[in-house]
């Protein structure tokens, strides 16, 4: 039985509602869009995963946020300033925001929000990203019963301090779980949100809907269209019947039907593309012959025809990758990607002493979607007389075996959490983090630049820093380099002033009309 969540304001907006959610009238000021499972619920602090994070962001705000792009903008935050060692923050808040409630957003909502996540009791997966504030580990130790490094000057000035310089902290402070909770409304979060945003949540049918309507309060720029609502549809080819007959207003095109859909006359024009920051990949594990030997490493990624996977199965939504950092994130144009060259491959396979080829496994869950482009990686590798099994399970069973560090290559993506290169470095190649433990790759000279990168203040030697980084990786090949994917999306023609984010919880709908 599903279960409903109600939020009662005036009858009219009420009974409206109601009419709206039931599909009996359709509403010409309410935006409707899919996702296509439901959200954790409305706490910042568990928050996750992208469908969890775009929501969080819909009904709270935070300090600073995400521009369209991967520019920073002031939110709650009017201004702020970081002290010349990089360590201290000093933010001057908006003293015109407010709560849903009416009440004012203060220095200390923000120090309640951080502590919450930090807060050992909560059981938040996203401790890390406050965790280098001064006196956090001691908190979370549960020594001490304030921070150290957190600080309300007066009700609109907050001073943050972190133990050492890290220049994406400020980038933390626009990520969903970094969204400013209201301490008076915190107990019952997971069902009803505690924020400040652009919209109201009025209704939640678990797996089935959730309904927002404007917030005509908002301190900042309410959105221009009065309702929005999101459905929950799992099928693509649901959310995609229905974008067709009109009950949806954007729909996310699968890679596989972009063709189709910039074929049809009425919806060519409406379609728009952006560049994703992710990665795609197979990581190979570096400790384990034969993918402790750089050459058949580099076999591996040389045997693909990278773009014409792309252009034949994949509507070339996507670009050849050249290391690990999205082109979006390095100042200077990437190395070219490894080129299709099966004969060096198999010189290269020869002289690592493996001229019969070898067996292995790739590991892999996901849909049906993306077993045609691994079938293709077993073609190209069986071609130069690498015979790899294909081995499908679900995600619990794929995550629990990689993890343990068990297959010999694994298929896998790395979406940003905030866009700065050194996300796509630390997580996934530094020799302390548990990702890069997944597949045992080490590299000593990549540590160093690593921990160079992170104290860095943002400018030319960070930015050469993070090339030079990506470019070592890049010719040490832990992985085969696949891709960086776009997305495309489409609207009805009746929608106007849509513009497609590069971060995810930078979209609130808010600039939306609907001729």
């Amino acid at each position: 039985m599903k279960k409903h969540v109600w939020f009662k304001k005036q009858t009219l907006v009420f009974i409206s509602i109601i009419i709206v959610s039931c599909g009996q009238v359709k509403d010409e000021t309410v935006l409707t869009i899919a996702i296509s499972s439901d959200i954790r619920g409305f706490d910042p602090a568990m928050a996750v995963d992208i469908r969890t994070g775009g929501v969080i962001s819909l009904v709270y705000d935070h300090l600073v946020r995400f521009g369209s792009g991967t520019e920073l903008l002031s939110s709650i935050a009017k201004d702020w300033s970081i002290s010349e060692d990089g360590r201290t923050y000093t933010f001057s808040m908006n003293p015109s925001a407010r709560f849903h409630d009416e009440t004012y957003i203060l220095a200390q909502d923000v120090i309640f929000s951080i502590k919450r996540v930090l807060d050992p009791t909560n059981h938040s997966p996203q401790t890390w990203l406050f965790d280098k504030i001064v006196g956090a580990k001691e908190f979370m130790e549960g020594k001490t019963k304030e921070i150290k490094g957190l600080e309300a000057r007066n009700d609109y000035t907050l001073r943050i301090e972190i133990i050492k310089p890290f220049a994406p902290f400020i980038q933390y402070l626009a990520m969903p779980s970094a969204a400013i909770v209201n301490s008076s409304k915190s107990d019952k979060i997971r069902n009803v949100p505690a924020g400040s945003g652009p919209w109201k949540l009025d209704y939640w049918e678990k797996d089935g809907e959730l309904v927002f309507s404007r917030n005509d309060d908002y301190w900042g720029e309410p959105p221009i269209m009065s309702g929005l609502k999101i459905r929950i549809l799992s099928e693509t080819l649901t959310q995609s019947a229905e974008f067709e007959v009109g009950n949806l207003d954007i729909f996310n095109i699968p890679a596989l039907e972009l063709l189709q859909w910039t074929q049809k006359k009425e919806w060519r024009d409406n379609i728009f593309s952006i560049d994703e920051l992710n990665i795609w990949y197979i990581a190979m594990n570096c400790s384990r012959k034969p993918f402790d030997d750089v050459r058949v490493r580099k076999a591996m990624n040389i045997s693909l025809d990278r773009e014409k996977i792309l252009r034949l199965l994949l509507a070339n939504t996507g670009i050849q990758a050249s290391g690990p950092v999205p082109p979006l994130l390095l100042r200077n144009s990437p190395p070219n990607p490894y080129p299709y060259d099966p004969a060096l491959a198999i010189e290269l396979l020869k002289s690592a002493g493996h001229g019969n080829g070898f067996q292995t496994k790739l590991w892999a869950a996901g849909g049906s979607e993306i077993f045609h482009v691994l079938e293709a990686f077993q073609s190209y590798w069986g071609a130069i007389g690498i015979e790899v099994e294909i081995m499908r399970s679900d995600w619990n069973v794929f995550k629990t075996a990689v993890r343990a560090g068990r297959p010999d290559l694994y298929y896998l993506d790395w979406f940003a959490d905030y866009p700065d290169g050194e996300n796509f470095l630390f997580p996934l190649f530094h020799s302390s983090e548990s990702m890069t433990k997944r597949n045992r790759y080490k590299n000593s000279e990549v540590d160093k630049l690593i921990e160079t990168i992170q104290l860095l203040p943002i400018g030319n030697q960070r930015d050469s820093l993070i090339e030079k980084t990506n470019r070592v990786i890049f010719n040490e090949a832990p992985w085969v380099f696949l891709w960086h994917s776009q997305t495309n999306m489409v609207t009805q023609s009746t929608i106007t002033g849509y513009v497609p984010k590069t971060i995810f919880n930078s979209e609130r709908y808010t600039n939306i009309v609907r001729k």
